[in-house]
């Protein structure tokens, strides 16, 4: 009996005990962060490197996601008003300090060493800022670790180590994504931001819509042969109704492009809508077969570009000439005093292909740094193969730049030449210089 007694009062002891002790919280890792000079310009290699999507984190950065894990990127604080950016560390190294860290303060983290997460599989060049981990309660968390944060908000705190380095414990919410940038689909966000590459303001995912926007055009003769005025009415393609509303696209609800077949004309232009819907102009084409390039965002839609063959009325040519042929090797143009350099290393097709256009000044030789915002871009890019078939507007990655470089880099889906146009502004003229690439895959 008193065996018994004594039993039950050790099982008391043990559950009042149990009682009082509070669960050690378990992280997980969540991203490291990098400071850099041009967060956007790192998203590219580092989501193609990744295979990851380009995202931003609401409260905390720009990066790539993959899974459940982030590569976030900052920028660098340089100008002398600002406090200095803490001095970098290497990943593993950031990593492991943390992990100890933590756990010294009564907190698991998941997993234990930086080369067992997703994110390592390609990292950065750049040495890391500091490392995070999410939380699933994030009061719960910094109570359990007993130190006071070195700063906090509603979403995260950062803790700073014995060593210096920087810690930080953000709260996992991990929402849908319901924003995105309408031209860059694969930067998106759980909520309202501004697009890290282009600097457009994100906007709702549209529901998925079977089908395809059409555009028709109508095009008004001249009494002497060709054309003189363009009339396009966009349809929606469930209902083929006209399409009522429209987002601007780079300060524009409609952007077009008009080719010759020769490939020998080019015009970037703005048509203007009028009170039933339909998007008019008046431009002169001389009789002939052309491309024309509607790039618009309807409203509730997706990024459209809608390509459309048409002939000038009168004209009695072949609607099947052979594609124009393209000479290589023109890599330096000069047009409106401006002396514009092509450099395309590499090409090789469905692969991002860097493009860079160096400007001088063609009297005086000096790297220009003037250039304006062309249609709030640094530059606009069009590309077209010599068959018509495949067209890529673009415009550059990264920060708005008034010279002397700006760097383009489309992707390409097949080996052979290509047309390009790329288009900046400065003193108020835009410059417009084409060029042709050819595109060859390595012969192994």
């Amino acid at each position: 009996m008193t065996r018994r007694v004594a039993v039950l009062a050790m099982c008391l002891l043990a559950g009042v005990a149990g009682a009082g002790q509070v669960k050690r919280p378990t992280l997980r890792f969540h991203h490291l962060h990098y400071i850099v000079d041009d967060p956007g310009a790192q998203l590219r290699p580092a989501s193609d490197a990744l295979q990851g999507a380009r995202t931003i984190v609401p409260g905390l950065g720009v990066g790539v996601r993959v899974d459940r894990e982030y590569l976030l990127f900052a920028r660098s604080l340089t100008d002398a008003t600002t406090t200095p950016t803490r001095r970098a560390r290497g990943a593993a190294d950031a990593y492991a300090d943390a992990v100890r860290w933590l756990r010294r303060h009564g907190v698991d983290v998941r997993p234990a060493a930086l080369r067992d997460t997703q994110v390592a599989r390609s990292l950065p060049r750049e040495a890391v800022d500091h490392v995070a981990f999410a939380a699933d309660d994030l009061a719960q968390a910094i109570a359990a670790l007993e130190v006071a944060p070195q700063s906090k908000n509603d979403v995260a705190a950062t803790f700073r180590m014995p060593s210096g380095a920087i810690v930080e414990i953000v709260q996992d919410t991990d929402r849908p994504d319901a924003y995105w940038c309408p031209m860059h689909p694969g930067v998106r966000s759980p909520a309202v931001g501004k697009c890290p590459l282009c600097g457009m303001a994100l906007v709702p995912i549209p529901p998925l819509r079977a089908g395809e926007y059409r555009v028709d055009a109508e095009l008004l003769p001249r009494s002497d042969g060709g054309a003189s005025r363009l009339r396009l009415q966009v349809r929606d393609p469930e209902s083929d109704a006209p399409v009522a509303a429209f987002l601007d696209v780079h300060e524009r609800p409609l952007h077009l492009f008009i080719i010759s077949r020769d490939l020998d004309q080019f015009a970037h232009v703005h048509p203007s809508r009028g009170a039933d819907g339909a998007f008019e102009l008046d431009h002169v084409l001389a009789p002939g077969v052309y491309l024309l390039i509607a790039d618009f965002l309807p409203a509730g839609g997706t990024s459209q570009l809608v390509h459309r063959m048409v002939a000038t009325p009168g004209y009695d040519g072949s609607l099947f000439a052979s594609p124009p042929s393209l000479t290589v090797g023109l890599t330096e143009q000069v047009v409106s005093g401006l002396r514009i350099r092509m450099i395309a290393d590499a090409a090789a097709p469905r692969r991002a292909i860097p493009i860079r256009f160096e400007m001088t000044d063609a009297s005086t030789g000096v790297p220009v740094t003037d250039l304006e915002p062309f249609l709030g871009a640094p530059g606009h890019l069009l590309v077209v193969d010599n068959a018509l078939t495949v067209a890529i507007h673009g415009h550059p990655e990264g920060d708005a730049t008034a010279g002397p470089s700006v760097t383009f880099a489309p992707v390409l889906p097949a080996d052979g030449r290509y047309k390009l146009w790329v288009q900046v502004q400065r003193k108020g003229e835009v410059i417009t210089a084409p060029f042709v690439i050819e595109l060859r895959s390595e012969i192994r």
